[in-house]
């Protein structure tokens, strides 16, 4: 079974998410939010290839898929037995950018 594997930057904005939500709309609704984010994301051990080709959208060949969860896009690729989820970013933000920013970064 594949393993889920999360990057320091993926840590970062769900925390930084957290506490979004948890200051505008109370710590229940942060903690809801968070599970069912945690949850798709965890479907993907089970159905690896479901999120979207990166590629679709961005009109370059890739390995990076995404997931829509949320109102957040989760980033993540593929490495033999692992699922590396590079960022989480939310719709209205930059997504572009700042996945491009940790691709050259980290790559």
């Amino acid at each position: 079974m594949l393993k889920i594997k999360y990057s320091l930057e993926a840590y970062k904005d769900l925390k930084s998410l957290k506490k979004y939500l948890s200051s505008n709309w109370g710590e229940n609704k942060s903690k809801k939010i968070i599970k069912k984010i945690a949850s798709d994301i965890r479907s993907l051990e089970k159905f690896p290839k479901s999120g979207a080709k990166l590629s679709k959208i961005i009109g370059f060949d890739t390995d990076y898929r995404y997931l829509f969860t949320e109102k957040n896009y989760v980033f993540y690729y593929l490495d033999k037995e692992i699922i590396n989820i590079v960022r989480i970013i939310n719709e209205k933000q930059d997504f572009i950018n700042k996945l491009f920013w940790y691709i050259i970064r980290y790559k």
